[in-house]
C-alpha cells in the first residue's frame, strides 16, 4: 500500500535540517544538484540553479542558458516531501534527455498533484492571477466568435456558455488550444490564424475545447481525466476529425523545427 501525503505534514527532513517544512533555497540546490549529477551523467561538472518560483500552477521547468541549468519548481511545492522534489527533478531530467520517467516516480508525483490541498491552492491563486491574457484583436483569417457560436448551435444545442473566446498573446507552439475551467475561457494560438491553416482545423481544436467545457474533469489517472470515453467518443464525431488531427500534428512539427 502507498503512502499517502499530506501536504500539510512536517515533511521528512533534508541532511543537516532537522525536519522543517522544507528546504530553504541553499538546500534546494544543494540536492536538486545531487539528483541531476548522481542520475544523470550528461549533468555532471555542470552549474545547476535550483528556485521555487511563483507560477500559477504546478508547472516546472528545466532549460539551459550558457553553460549552467536554470530548474525552476513551483513554489506550491515548498511543503511537498523530498520524495516528490526528486520525483519532479528526475521527471524534468528525463524530458531533457528524451528518456521515459519511471513509472514509480510519476506515481509519486501524480499522487501530491491530486492532493485535495495542492489542487485546492492551485486553483484559489489562478483565480486571482491566472486570468487567460488575450490580445484583443480579431483573427485576420478566421472569426473564433463567429467558429464557436457555430459549433454551440450545430452540435451542442447552444448549452455551452463561455465567458470568453479569443488569440492568446504568445505564439504558443505546443498547446494550440485552452480551456481555462476557473475564468471559463478558450484561448488559442495566434499560429493558427494564417492563410495556411484550413477553417477545419481551427473549427476542430475550438470543438475540442468545447467538449471539456461540457464534460470538465473526471476523477481518473493520466490523460484520461481530461479525455475520458464519452470526451473521446465526441472528439471523433467531428466530422473532419481525421484530417484536423493530421493537418495540426503536421503543423506542430513543422514549427517545431523552425522554432
Amino acid at each position: 500500500m502507498q503512502k499517502k501525503f499530506n501536504y500539510e505534514s512536517r515533511q521528512e527532513a533534508f541532511p543537516d535540517e532537522g525536519g522543517t517544512n522544507g528546504p530553504d533555497s541553499v538546500k534546494l540546490q544543494w540536492f536538486c544538484s545531487s539528483v541531476l549529477q548522481s542520475s544523470f551523467p550528461a549533468f555532471r561538472d555542470t552549474d545547476i540553479e535550483a528556485v521555487y518560483y511563483p507560477y500559477v500552477g504546478l508547472t516546472h521547468t528545466l532549460r539551459r542558458k550558457k553553460n549552467r541549468w536554470i530548474l525552476r519548481i513551483s513554489d506550491h511545492c515548498q511543503r511537498a516531501p523530498m520524495q516528490v522534489i526528486e520525483a519532479i527533478v528526475r521527471i524534468l531530467a528525463c524530458r531533457v534527455m528524451r528518456r521515459k520517467p519511471p513509472r514509480k516516480v510519476v506515481e509519486t508525483y501524480e499522487q501530491f498533484r491530486r492532493d485535495p490541498k495542492v489542487e485546492s491552492a492551485v486553483r484559489s491563486r489562478r483565480a486571482i492571477k491566472g486570468r487567460k491574457q488575450f490580445s484583443g484583436k480579431p483573427g485576420k483569417h478566421h472569426s473564433l466568435r463567429k467558429i464557436y457560436s457555430e459549433l454551440n448551435d450545430l452540435y451542442f444545442n447552444n448549452q455551452i456558455v463561455i465567458n470568453r473566446i479569443g488569440w492568446g498573446l504568445r505564439k504558443g507552439r505546443g498547446r494550440l488550444g485552452h480551456y481555462d475551467p476557473v475564468h471559463n475561457t478558450i484561448t488559442l494560438s495566434p499560429l493558427l490564424d494564417a492563410s495556411d491553416v484550413p477553417a477545419y482545423a481551427v473549427r476542430y481544436i475550438v470543438y475540442h475545447e468545447m467538449l471539456h467545457a461540457l464534460f470538465g474533469d473526471t476523477p481518473a489517472k493520466g490523460a484520461r481525466k481530461h479525455h475520458p470515453g464519452k470526451f473521446r467518443h465526441a472528439e471523433k464525431a467531428y466530422p473532419d476529425y481525421t484530417e484536423a488531427k493530421k493537418f495540426l500534428a503536421d503543423f506542430s512539427r513543422r514549427h517545431r523545427h523552425t522554432s
